[in-house]
């Protein structure tokens, strides 16, 4: 009896795996038909970063969909890719697309948690769903990774793999494989990295946002501990080198925003390229591409318009400060958040230390003086002159004709005759009519304003005329008349304090276009005063009267027609008459009209007398001569 309930079993056991060997069968014929294509290495055209340069081979774009360098596996360091695999696969060389240990790993671990927390991917398997599968986590999807991963490393090599994989991996700040992060975070080629260099990179496929090292530098010198115990652990380097590399600090840098440079020119470039071969080639291709802008003169081009502007917008009076703030951990808060923000604008470097910090920036220092009680320098190094900052005002004192300004770490002094423009806007009157006569009808305590950093040490010739008794003569500026000396004035010390402007960024727009006489090339453009602000470039898509700047070609013109600095012309009236044809402003059978054009000068009066004077002529002949080279 027991034997025939055994023999049954034996049978319906056997029965169940014959059963479950064909839909396993079937589910794997099934999956294998829903693959992809198997990639080959020929086929992989990844999409890569196209670089702008200008008429020196000075780089100042860039164009991408994906930011990648593809970069050949010979090319990449044999110590990058140990880091890599000691931390993502360290039986890369030994498994055959799977390991089965680390799958059964991931999958009780994922039963303990309830979700799918763990996947016990390898290399081949990340290539693989990288390339050709999805992102999403479900078991279908796993079953399909192992199936192609296994696929791959019957037709790949593992140095073609690597290849892909090192090619392929988001590495962050928008860096897409080792080519591009080794640019981003250190600024380097691929072939110059150092082991502590790699190990960071190493570590960032896992949460390249977590193990920011620009932005998670404690999270990342962990993770690069991490790779680098690993790869002593693996035997690719030893434990005395391990301890050796973790405690070496590493320079990293912030990304490089290439749109700041000259973001109008570039933008123009794009749009010319785009319509001429195609977003795919401008976005993907990875093309180098050389322009006939001059990025120096570009940087000054920039640097005069928004000048210009600035000044325009000041003849328009003042429309007030930022914002106000009055309580004393707000203002606290604003200065430390100004100063690291100029500090992250001074220097793009930074020093990841042994411990996970970045160098100590220290607490918001307001004394004036360094740890060792020595005085500091009335301007931190990281405000260069001429620097653009906001500030709050502290102190605003109408006898000496002063409004006193902290900005990060230091102290200005805005005098009253760089403000005098600080009127409130009123297009009925003009600049020079309705100047200020003292800060307080502008400023209070507590406006955050935006300033210029002038000069490091404060003057004020206003201030010595006021103590001496002498004043600037209205009818003769450059002459002194005496008055009353002004005394009981209460003065700071002004070795403690820098000359500061006060600013505004301007409303009024503006552009410009730089033109090389003799090739016809765009040297520099500019569209407007910020591109974050306004994209709209003024200099090719706004219609705009051309001015006096078209009376440059109207004399090239006479002297083309033989006209020469001495030929006279009478300011007079005259008449053009041109006769309509058909086709133009006529219907077919209409006789032919004739119309009078009748040119006038602005204000609608005539000299009747010689113009110009021949001096005004030649003067224009020799610029024009001088611009073009000819003659």
């Amino acid at each position: 009896m027991l034997f025939r309930y055994r023999r049954k079993l034996m049978l319906v056991m056997g029965i169940a795996m014959l059963v479950a060997a064909a839909g396993i069968g079937g589910l794997v014929a099934k999956y294998n038909g829903e693959l992809p294509d198997m990639i080959e290495l020929a086929s992989y055209k990844p999409l890569l970063v196209s670089e702008v340069y200008d008429r020196n081979n000075k780089k100042f774009g860039e164009f991408f969909r994906e930011k990648r360098i593809l970069t050949p596996y010979e090319a990449i360091p044999q110590h990058l890719v140990q880091a890599f695999v000691a931390a993502e696969d360290d039986t890369f060389f030994k498994h055959e697309g799977i390991n089965l240990l680390a799958i059964t790993r991931a999958f009780f671990a994922n039963l303990r948690s309830g979700k799918k927390s763990q996947g016990g991917s390898t290399i081949t398997q990340q290539v693989a769903r990288s390339l050709l599968l999805s992102s999403e986590k479900t078991y279908t999807r796993k079953i399909k990774e192992v199936m192609l991963a296994r696929k791959m490393e019957q037709n790949l090599r593992k140095e073609d793999i690597l290849y892909l994989y090192l090619n392929q991996i988001y590495l962050g700040q928008g860096a897409h494989g080792v080519g591009a992060a080794a640019q981003v975070y250190f600024r380097k080629d691929v072939k110059d990295l150092s082991i502590p260099e790699a190990a960071i990179l190493a570590g960032l496929p896992q949460a390249p946002s977590r193990y920011s090292p620009i932005h998670n530098p404690s999270s990342a010198k962990e993770r690069q501990r991490y790779v680098i115990h690993r790869m002593a652990s693996v035997g690719y380097i030893t434990d005395e080198q391990a301890e050796a590399y973790v405690n070496e600090p590493v320079k990293l840098y912030v990304w490089q925003n290439f749109k700041e440079m000259a973001p109008f020119y570039l933008e123009t470039v794009r749009q010319l390229l785009v319509a001429e071969i195609g977003e795919e080639n401008v976005l993907d291709k990875g093309i180098k591409i050389y322009t006939s802008m001059d990025l120096g003169k570009q940087m000054k081009a920039q640097a005069e318009v928004m000048a210009g502007l600035r000044a325009l917008d000041k003849r328009q009076g003042y429309r007030g400060p930022v914002k106000n703030i009055i309580e004393p951990e707000k203002v606290a808060e604003f200065l430390l958040e100004t100063r690291n923000k100029l500090m992250d604008e001074f220097s793009p470097e930074r020093m990841l230390k042994p411990d996970g910090t970045f160098d100590p920036r220290g607490p918001l220092n307001l004394g004036g003086k360094n740890e060792k009680g020595e005085p500091m320098p009335p301007l931190a190094d990281y405000i260069p002159l001429g620097k653009l900052v906001e500030g709050v005002i502290t102190k605003v004192d109408d006898a000496s004709g002063l409004a006193f300004v902290r900005f990060a770490e230091n102290k200005g002094l805005i005098d009253l005759d760089t403000m005098k423009w600080a009127r409130k806007p009123d297009p009925n009157l003009r600049s020079e009519d309705a100047e200020i006569k003292k800060p307080s009808v502008a400023l209070k305590v507590g406006d955050v304003v935006q300033i210029k950093v002038s000069s490091k040490d404060f003057t004020s010739d206003r201030l010595k005329d006021l103590i001496a008794g002498e004043q600037v003569d209205k009818k003769n500026p450059k002459k002194k008349i005496k008055v009353k000396p002004k005394t009981g004035l209460e003065l700071p010390n002004f070795k403690d304090y820098v000359q500061a402007e006060l600013e505004q960024d301007p409303i009024v727009e503006g552009a410009l276009v730089s033109i090389d006489q003799r090739t016809e090339d765009i040297v520099a453009l500019v569209g407007g005063y910020d591109f974050v602000r306004s994209k709209f470039n003024r200099a090719l898509q706004a219609a705009r009267q051309t001015g006096s700047s078209f009376k440059a070609l109207v004399y090239l013109a006479a002297l083309d027609k033989d006209y020469t600095p001495s030929t006279p012309i009478i300011d007079a009236p005259i008449s053009f008459e041109e006769i309509v044809e058909e086709g133009q402003d006529t219907k077919a059978g209409d006789t032919p009209e004739t119309k009078t054009w009748r040119p006038k000068n602005n204000s609608g009066k005539f000299a009747c007398k010689v113009l110009p004077e021949p001096l005004v002529l030649l003067q224009t002949f020799n610029k024009i001569k001088f611009a073009t080279g000819s003659f």
